[in-house]
């Protein structure tokens, strides 16, 4: 039985045709008619004929050996789309709806080397704040929140970075940096769930209690969630069953933010 998406406020021959294309991905960059067809549960005919109309627009490519590729006019989308891609338009944003929920510092932190970057910060509005940080300002890679999510989900090695993948964010004190702060960081992720960096809360520890600090994760995850779905992201990685451990740290399960399911296919 065909199984295509019924559309529901678009089109069904282009939600059909999108399908088609999400079926490549890099394990499976060529793909015969039939596995095609069982990949996205058309019939073999409705396949051709919707590999035949992306062909002709060059969104597909077919082999001397019958298979089909990507074409190369998704390469100049996606050329266009990246000269045209400016991540702080969707990361500011992000960061003034956490400034906006928590009352804390929100900051964005990618890794270099060796080192971190504060790439974007908002500032708390209170008089008592995490001061004294700029966008632009570098830090070693050390035992903070935001390095300890930045190396964990670069792929280092140990019990404690795979604590970190499990639980997926850090609640630190940080007295080496910033005597008198806390800090809570969860990382962020873009298409290929590549690690675009790790954002994080920032504030006195006076406002860190255990209560406060499990609201303040949960919102935390939530906009992350939603920053990864905007990047392209897959949002899986957010869902509660990561949060056992937060859970039993705070007490508080998440809101975590669901990704809507297409009709087709301290600093």
């Amino acid at each position: 039985m065909d199984k295509s998406p019924k559309a529901a406020g678009g089109v069904a021959a282009l939600e059909r045709g999108l399908t088609i294309l999400g079926a490549f991905n890099s394990a499976a960059q060529s793909l015969t008619l039939t596995e095609l067809a069982t990949a996205t549960g058309y019939y073999k005919s409705t396949t051709l004929r919707l590999c035949s109309s992306l062909a002709r627009f060059q969104f597909l490519q077919r082999l001397d050996d019958g298979r089909f590729r990507l074409g190369p006019a998704l390469f100049e989308l996606g050329r266009v789309y990246q000269q045209s891609f400016e991540m702080g338009e969707f990361v500011r944003p992000t960061l003034r709806r956490l400034v906006e929920r928590t009352g804390e510092t929100a900051s964005l932190y990618i890794r270099d080397g060796t080192q971190e970057v504060c790439l974007h910060r908002v500032e708390s509005p209170h008089p008592l704040r995490d001061a004294g940080i700029a966008e632009g300002d570098r830090f070693p890679i050390d035992d903070s929140a935001c390095s300890r999510v930045l190396s964990a989900f670069s792929g280092k090695k140990g019990e404690k970075f795979d604590h970190i993948r499990g639980n997926l964010t850090v609640f630190s004190r940080q007295p080496t940096r910033a005597t008198g702060t806390s800090a809570i960081a969860c990382p962020i992720f873009a298409v290929g769930q590549r690690l675009v960096g790790a954002i994080l809360l920032s504030g006195p520890e006076s406002r860190f209690s255990d209560g406060p600090v499990a609201e303040m994760t949960s919102t935390l995850v939530d906009e992350a969630a939603r920053l990864t779905h905007t990047l392209g992201g897959t949002t899986a990685v957010y869902d509660s069953a990561h949060w056992q451990g937060a859970l039993r740290d705070h007490r508080a399960r998440p809101a975590v933010y669901r990704r809507p399911i297409p009709t087709a296919p301290c600093r």
